[in-house]
C-alpha cells in the first residue's frame, strides 16, 4: 500500500511541475492572432492599412501572414502585399519584416507590444534601409 501512495503522490507532483512549465508558453502565445493595421506618414496622412495574422511563436521568432493595402497617399515604393511575414520578439520589442524572402523591397516595422496593441515606426527595406517614414499601429482583434 505505501508504494501505491508514493506512486500517486509522484504522479500528482509530476502533473503540477508540467503545469508550471507550460504557463509561460501560454502567456507568450497570447500574442498570436489577428491585428488590424494602419500606418501614417510623418505628416500624419494615412498611407496603408492591412491585417497582420500571427500564427506561430517559436522561442522569439514569430511567423504569420500579412496583407498591406496601399492608400493613395502612399510612397511609390509601398505596394499592395499579401504573403508571409516574420518578426523577432525581444521582451516587448517587436521587429517585423513583411517580405522576409526578399533582400530588399519590403516594409519593416519596429515597435512595442502593449496589451494587444503593437505600435511603432515603419521603414522601407531596400539596398539601403530608409529613414523612418512614419508610424504604424496594429490592434489585436477581440474574438
Amino acid at each position: 500500500m505505501p508504494k501505491t501512495i508514493r506512486f500517486i503522490f509522484g504522479l500528482i507532483l509530476l502533473a503540477a511541475v508540467c503545469q508550471c512549465n507550460q504557463y509561460p508558453r501560454k502567456a507568450q502565445s497570447s500574442i498570436l492572432g489577428y491585428y488590424d493595421l494602419s500606418a501614417h506618414d510623418n505628416s500624419g496622412l494615412l498611407v496603408f492599412t492591412g491585417v497582420i495574422r500571427l500564427t506561430s511563436l517559436e522561442q522569439n521568432h514569430l511567423k504569420g501572414q500579412c496583407t498591406i493595402v496601399r492608400e493613395k497617399n502612399a510612397p511609390q515604393n509601398v505596394f499592395n502585399e499579401n504573403g508571409p511575414c516574420e518578426a523577432l520578439l525581444e521582451g516587448k520589442t517587436v521587429s517585423f519584416d513583411l517580405a522576409p524572402f526578399m533582400d530588399d523591397g519590403g516594409l519593416l516595422f519596429e515597435g512595442q507590444l502593449d496589451e494587444g496593441r503593437i505600435s511603432g515606426v515603419w521603414k522601407l527595406d531596400g539596398f539601403v534601409t530608409s529613414e523612418v517614414l512614419g508610424r504604424f499601429q496594429a490592434v489585436k482583434r477581440r474574438n
